[in-house]
């Protein structure tokens, strides 16, 4: 009977401090759009994101990641 009375109260404050010893699920913040402090833009063509200094501008003014990309883009309007 003893067992029983103790193996109840374990249970019990098992049941109580379970959900204070669990870990907070991970926060999910989105990405942040800016790399050493740099800006982060999308390329106009595929949409990656690249550091400003890495993208190539067309004479629209839009960016792009590659002379490729830029070229498509140029060649579509």
């Amino acid at each position: 009977m003893k067992y029983l009375f103790v193996l109840i109260l374990c249970w019990i404050a098992w049941r109580l401090l379970r959900p204070a010893l669990r870990k907070p699920p991970p926060s999910r913040a989105p990405p942040s759009r800016e790399h050493d402090g740099e800006r982060m833009i999308a390329c106009a063509h595929c949409g990656i994101y690249a550091p400003e200094r890495e993208m190539l501008r067309a004479k629209n003014g839009r960016c792009y990641c590659s002379p490729e990309h830029r070229a498509a883009a140029a060649e579509g309007a």
